[in-house]
């Protein structure tokens, strides 16, 4: 199984709830730079960390499979 495009879907939903990014960098415990150079930049270069995403996860009360899509490995 193959996870893709999770750090995208992140983004889509932080957009679309008007999520404050300072307040979520805060509360996650993620610096700023690192979370906006993960899902705000339009140039991003940088995908979110496992323990980055699970704590934006737990900040927002979300179930971390609502950004998940399976893909099979062939």
């Amino acid at each position: 199984m193959r996870v893709e495009g999770t750090t995208d879907k992140m983004m889509d939903f932080l957009k679309k709830n008007g999520i404050n990014l300072s307040e979520l960098s805060r509360i996650a415990g993620i610096p700023y730079k690192l979370l906006y150079a993960s899902v705000r930049d339009k140039n991003r270069k940088r995908e979110l960390r496992t323990d980055e995403f699970l704590s934006i996860c737990e900040a927002l009360e979300v179930d971390p499979g609502i950004f998940v899509k399976e893909q099979s490995v062939k």
